[in-house]
């Protein structure tokens, strides 16, 4: 019993649909009534102007109703209920519009087809006031050879003014006003033309107003493509994660370089502070003047193996100055140094506290002790992989 009583009404809603509702103004009632006369046809589509109004049905049939002073006929001027538009049996319309007076029809293969009010040639029709009948618009691109038809899919009506939006989403225009958007200031355009200021955009929609049109514009695609990798760091700007039997999108992405960038100038003042940039001589023996680390403790226990870079070169030089940072030679054949004793016997004199406190009283070292202190420095480096003796030379040269 319920079954059937649904279907019943299922069946009640379903002829419910399409029917047209009016109420005019001025009226007593506010209540929307059934358009007299229409019947129980269902209606697709329903556009209205100042006093008029079209209905497009589901057989794609079009009437109008309302007060239609173009009309040949007096009884059809303000008919009683709606009428068929004969010109239009079997051209399968699919949409309508209506204009303050006038009405355009588009069919299924994109004809246009205008009947109403004509005297601003919105009908698209030359020197004639009305259009009693609806009559087929010729639309054609002068641009190509040979001019070909051009298919429309939407109309808009005005009140002087008509657009059409063709399947290439150009607008056309005819009618009388600078609503038309075109470059002329002859009026009426009676053949339509384009709209040159949207050539080339893919408009969406047309819509007019009575002396005012609208077009909806897709938006141009960006021109700036989005990166997806940091310029800085070339890390992804935008990661994926599984967690379980989801996937985690971050896009919150920190560049590490300005970290890095900054704790990097940071070190090289501080060890530009401490010692000044150094000229090494090169391998094929160009001298460059080297500037010498001042005699600080402090300045010399931060010295350590890290500072001394190798190169492959055949020999070291005996004259090379090795304090500061200094490129030594990784050679495979270096002969022995008959001064390494020399150097072993000085080192003892120096780690001597009473030899020391000699030197530091004003006891000047023989010249030749700084060329010694260098082979001696050299040679512990090449011959000795010991850290603590590689530690203890450089304490030494601390002391002096």
């Amino acid at each position: 019993m319920d079954s059937k009583k649904r279907s019943s009404t299922k069946a009640e809603g379903s002829k419910e649909r399409g029917l047209v509702h009016v109420w005019p103004a001025g009226s007593c009632s506010v209540t929307p009534e059934r358009l007299p006369g229409w019947g129980e046809r269902t209606v697709l589509q329903a556009a209205l102007g100042v006093k008029h109004g079209v209905l497009l049905t589901e057989d794609g049939a079009v009437y109008s109703f309302g007060t239609l002073p173009w009309r040949s006929a007096p009884a059809e001027t303000c008919p009683s209920s709606p009428i068929l538009e004969h010109a239009l049996v079997g051209q399968c319309v699919v949409t309508v519009a209506a204009g303050s007076f006038h009405s355009g029809a588009v069919t299924e293969s994109g004809v246009v087809y205008m009947w109403g009010e004509n005297s601003a040639g919105q009908c698209a029709v030359a020197n004639q006031q009305w259009v009693p009948e609806p009559s087929a618009v010729s639309i054609a691109d002068s641009e190509t050879s040979p001019s070909l038809a051009v298919r429309i899919l939407q109309l808009a009506c005005g009140e002087e003014h008509t657009l059409a939006l063709s399947i290439s989403r150009e607008i056309w225009a005819w009618g009388t006003g600078c609503q038309l958007g075109l470059m002329t200031t002859t009026f009426p355009v009676t053949k339509p033309q384009k709209v040159e200021h949207l050539a080339g955009r893919v408009v969406l929609q047309v819509a007019c107003g009575a002396s005012h049109s609208l077009a909806l514009v897709q938006c141009p695609p960006s021109q700036k493509p989005v990166p997806e990798r940091c310029n800085q760091c070339s890390q992804l700007l935008m990661t994926m994660t599984d967690k379980e039997d989801h996937v985690i999108i971050s896009d919150s992405h920190c560049c590490p370089l300005g970290v890095t960038l900054a704790e990097s100038q940071a070190e090289k003042q501080a060890s530009t502070a401490i010692s000044p940039s150094t000229e090494t001589r090169d391998s094929q023996g160009e001298v460059f003047e080297n500037t010498h680390v001042q005699h600080d403790p402090a300045v010399a226990n931060k010295l350590n193996v890290g500072n001394v870079q190798t190169t492959s070169g055949d020999a070291v030089p005996p004259q090379l100055d090795i304090i500061g940072t200094t490129e030594t030679s990784s050679a495979r054949n270096i002969p022995s140094d008959p001064d390494a004793p020399a150097g072993n016997e000085h080192m003892q004199k120096l780690s001597d506290p009473s030899k020391r406190e000699n030197s530091e009283n004003g006891e000047k070292p023989v010249p030749s002790q700084q060329m010694l202190t260098n082979r001696i420095m050299v040679f512990a480096l090449l011959y000795n992989q010991d850290e603590c003796l590689l530690k203890y030379c450089f304490g030494m040269l601390a002391v002096m």
